[in-house]
């Protein structure tokens, strides 16, 4: 019988003294809203470790702190100081470890320009005069470490470092006559292995790209995820391989095509547990949780997730062996009404793990988002962040044995209960075809139901995107000023937000993938464009005073929105795919391409006719368009291309570049500068000319 624990909005951080206090939400107030980065419980289960981000317009970056708060709650205690750089280029990722023992807090911060393992007394951060409690370097490598994990018995950590330059190299880009050979200088992450307080060794060849690490329990090898080049679609190309601790040849532990990355040790030292598109080399495949034998040099892993199209974000076992608890972004539990939800669940790996039907449960559920899951050494107690509706994420923890109810452990913007949010509500619809279409709706604080909004339509990114709950809803996984589209202040200024999900994106499965293959723009727009006219038809949307936004495969929803129609009075898209064809060419992406339309030699006209430049000519609307200057998934030539046709047609378009900003923009001042201008924007022309 699954066991469900539901989690609670903690309401008393909401709720202001009196509801005419409020006050409207301004952009600065989002800006203001802190993150936390990562969650971390002690082994005794009496502590949670986690980082809490906040953004500085004076620094232009996000400043992370390190905080501990007792299980049983109380005031959080702060580890760390501004004298402690903790990871954050170009957004915090602090990669938060206990010691094996807990006496010690390890995380990446800057030696230099460099991130390296730094480890911290649990007793006191900075704020202590103690010489012992102040972070100190473990590691020196000269690239710097991406990722790292403690040995079991504590005594040395394995993490991953870029291979170093050659002495030819350094010198060579000190004369400036380095010139780059594209597909044959990448240098390789390696992993590496080091006594604390000794030297790095590595254990990794050369050939393998290695991405995730684990050691195993009795600390005598280790397993690594590798893919033999670099890049963005170098994920899809993984293996795993278990080498001696000391170095030696690696053997293969599991080898096909597709995903097979992110490994995790059981901790009784039988099985590995990996992240697995499950030999499927497709960039839209489910990414599974799959589980491999270490006992059985030719065992065959098995799909713990099953067919259940589960897309697994993050994981952790528990103690005995005998479960994993997961957070996942898709699949059948995220379906309907849940689409807008990622609880945590739990995968039983059966009597043996092999040959036996999985059981998988909730954990949690209720209108939220998990993430950063840990569980205590006794198996009792999951700490993870939780991010509701009002919220950017809390600490939460758990007791998973006695099944009560979550308990909030943080409360890192107190000032929210001082803002008039607007309210979020799920609501659904039927397209053309009968298919019944998920959104969200954002709707004004107080609203007259009597009265007609204005409606802002914001499309995800993806295509294999969507929302959540959250203030910041289609990045709740990251600090969310990277949204480019102010929600919550957008409904204080009266607007209404409709966030719909079209078949081709979550909440639809694997069949709802393959919906749009060779026709983006066709069923997803409709699908989009029913839902304006229900809320039409129900009074809520003033048909003469609609608006569309979006960025990525939102930017490309949107200014095929605007090539299709001219009932919209104003759009804005970001990081707009707008040429097809040439994504293929020249984004780092472009093999996403040929699951949807093959190449441009075999299927020029699919291309073009779904390319939102072809159709440009029949644009009636005010246009925005905003790109990053640096962007290598969707270049900014594309921005460009579309903003020099609109002009030749005599089109009313304005074309923003921010500078050093890629797919999405990571310097707070140009995050607020652009959700200050899409604001404006709309006000311009949805409120300013009725």
């Amino acid at each position: 019988m699954k066991q469900l624990f539901t989690v609670i909005l903690a309401l008393a951080c909401l709720q202001p003294a009196a509801a005419r206090d409020r006050r409207p939400v301004t952009i600065d107030d989002l800006m203001r809203m802190r993150a936390i980065s990562d969650v971390r419980i002690s082994p005794d289960g009496s502590q949670v470790a986690y980082v809490v981000s906040e953004a500085s317009l004076e620094r232009n970056a996000y400043d992370p702190t390190l905080f501990v708060v007792a299980t049983k709650g109380g005031e959080p205690v702060r580890m760390t100081a501004a004298s402690t750089r903790i990871f954050n280029r170009p957004l915090p990722a602090p990669g938060l470890r206990w010691s094996p023992d807990g006496k010690s807090l390890s995380f990446l911060a800057f030696v230099g320009e460099r991130p390296q393992v730094m480890v911290l007394a649990a007793t006191g951060g900075e704020p202590f005069d103690s010489a012992q409690a102040k972070p100190r370097a473990v590691t020196s490598a000269p690239e710097g470490v991406t990722t790292y994990e403690w040995a079991p018995d504590g005594g040395a950590i394995a993490y991953l470092s870029l291979e170093p330059m050659s002495a030819d190299e350094e010198r060579r880009r000190k004369e400036q006559t380095f010139v780059i050979q594209v597909d044959r200088q990448n240098r390789p992450a390696r992993l590496w292995v080091q006594k604390i307080d000794g030297t790095a060794q590595v254990v990794s060849p050369p050939e393998h790209f290695v991405d995730g690490l684990t050691w195993a329990p009795d600390g005598r090898s280790l397993v690594y995820s590798a893919a033999p080049w670099s890049g963005f679609t170098a994920p899809y190309d993984t293996s795993l391989y278990i080498v001696p601790r000391d170095g030696g040849a690696p053997r293969v532990l599991v080898d096909r095509p597709g995903i097979d990355n992110n490994p995790r040790f059981s901790p009784d030292g039988r099985h590995v547990a990996f992240i697995s598109t499950g030999g499927q080399k497709l960039l839209k495949a489910a990414r599974g949780l799959a589980l491999v034998s270490v006992e059985e040099p030719r065992a065959q892993p098995i799909m713990l997730t099953g067919d259940t199209g589960t897309w697994v974000a993050e994981y952790t076992w528990a103690p005995d062996s005998r479960s994993i608890i997961y957070t996942f972004t898709e699949g059948t539990l995220a379906m309907g009404e849940s689409m807008f939800e990622s609880p945590l669940a739990r995968a039983w790996l059966g009597n043996t793990g092999h040959g036996s039907e999985p059981k998988i449960e909730l954990v949690t559920i209720g209108r939220s988002t998990s993430f950063s899951p840990s569980v205590a050494a006794d198996g009792r107690l999951v700490a993870y962040r939780s991010v509701e509706h009002g919220t950017t994420g809390e600490v939460y923890v758990l007791d998973i044995v006695a099944g009560t109810q979550p308990r909030r452990l943080t409360s890192v913007n107190p000032e929210v209960r001082d803002l008039a949010l607007g309210d979020v509500e799920p609501i659904r619809w039927r397209s053309f075809d009968g298919m019944e279409i998920w959104g969200l709706l954002a709707t004004p604080p107080n609203w007259d139901p009597d009265k007609r909004l204005p409606l802002l339509v914001y499309s995800h990114g993806g295509p294999i995107g969507g929302f959540f709950y959250g203030i910041f809803p289609q990045f709740p996984h990251l600090v969310g000023q990277v949204e480019p589209y102010p929600i919550q202040a957008m409904a204080s200024a009266g607007f209404a937000v409709l966030m719909p999900m079209p078949r081709g994106g979550s909440g639809y499965g694997a069949k709802g993938f393959d919906m749009i293959v060779n026709s983006w723009g066709e069923g997803d727009y409709r699908d989009i464009m029913a839902g304006v006219d229900h809320l039409i038809a129900r009074g809520i949307a003033d048909p003469d005073r609609l608006g569309a936004m979006g960025v990525s495969y939102g930017g490309f929803m949107t200014s095929w929105i605007v090539t299709q129609t001219d009932r919209f009075k104003a759009a804005s898209t970001g990081a707009s795919v707008v040429d097809l064809r040439s994504i293929y060419y020249f984004s780092e992406g472009g093999d996403f391409m040929l699951e949807y339309f093959k190449t441009p030699w075999e299927n020029p006209a699919g291309y073009d006719a779904h390319s939102p430049l072809t159709h440009a000519a029949k644009v009636t609307t005010p246009l925005l368009i905003q790109h990053g200057e640096v962007d290598n998934r969707v270049p900014v030539y594309q921005a460009r291309a579309l903003h020099r046709v609109l002009k030749a047609h005599g089109k009313l378009v304005e074309l923003d570049i921010y500078p050093r900003g890629g797919h999405v923009l990571y310097e707070p001042k140009m995050q607020r500068e652009q959700m200050q201008r899409n604001l404006d924007w709309f006000r311009r022309w949805l409120m300013d000319r009725k």
